[in-house]
């Protein structure tokens, strides 16, 4: 074998003949497991351990991979009656959580699911205009919650490639539901982009009972011109009149001469 001639590190391995000849392991280069390595075995600091080794069987089970003991492996069976100092576990990774990127939203992936923003640079300059951000980071997500029910998917879709969002991007000091958005003129379909959800409630009961709302100036001015306007015209009407009655005069005054 490879490593028949070779001995393991730890003491009395050797010699108790329980030694695995058939995989033994270098100390690792990382120096913080390294040095966990040396403190669990007991040996010295100066020790020459680029050829030092340490066998198999002094590595739980989970230690292993397909060839060799993982990274984060320390050594912490049959090491004798001395006390270990440290144990290997695998750390774990942290999972990538993405969010919605506006402000105040709780939106979290998992469990909601979020969009990316679109890759057209006017059409993402707009969407972060609306949501309010300023820098431009490789990964910006939405949630659903910001758009209208017909501009969302089905569970595997993407969205329309016309939706725009819309809904609930309120920030701390004002009302979510209660200021419109306009948007810039990319395209003639969108002329106006309003908070209010169209599924916002309505009561019948208040409507009925409230008096009609007061007309505004601009709209006392128009009815005053229209009325102007009609007048000018209703006696336009009649000055044609007049004027084809009396030419209609004159023409049989002249038959009646001949």
């Amino acid at each position: 074998m490879k490593n028949r001639n070779l001995r393991c590190v730890v003491t009395n391995c050797f010699e108790s003949g329980e030694q695995d000849s058939r995989s033994m392991y270098k100390f690792p280069i990382n120096p913080v497991i390294r040095q966990k390595w040396m403190e669990n075995i007991g040996l010295v600091k100066d020790i020459n351990w680029f050829n030092t080794r340490v066998c198999r069987r002094h590595f739980e089970t989970q230690c292993f991979g397909k060839t060799k003991v993982y990274s984060w492996a320390v050594p912490t069976l049959f090491l004798g009656e001395k006390r270990v100092l440290h144990h290997g576990f695998k750390s774990k990774k942290n999972n990538f959580v993405r969010k919605c990127c506006v402000r105040n939203c709780p939106s979290r992936s998992p469990p909601d699911r979020l969009h990316f923003f679109p890759s057209d640079p006017n059409l993402r300059r707009e969407w972060m205009d609306i949501c309010h951000l300023e820098m431009d980071l490789k990964w910006l997500f939405i949630c659903g919650r910001h758009f209208r029910r017909h501009y969302l998917p089905n569970s595997n879709g993407n969205l329309k490639k016309d939706a725009i969002p819309e809904l609930n991007l309120g920030t701390e000091g004002e009302d979510p539901l209660g200021k419109c958005i306009k948007s810039k003129k990319s395209s003639p379909k969108r002329s106006k982009l309003c908070t209010k959800s169209d599924d916002s409630g309505i009561d019948e009961g208040s409507s009925k009972k409230s008096s009609p709302p007061d007309p505004c100036s601009n709209c006392l001015d128009l009815k005053q011109q229209l009325a102007s306007a009609l007048l000018q015209i209703q006696q336009l009407e009649e000055t044609q009149q007049a004027k084809s009655d009396s030419d209609e005069e004159e023409e049989y005054i002249f038959m009646l001469m001949k």
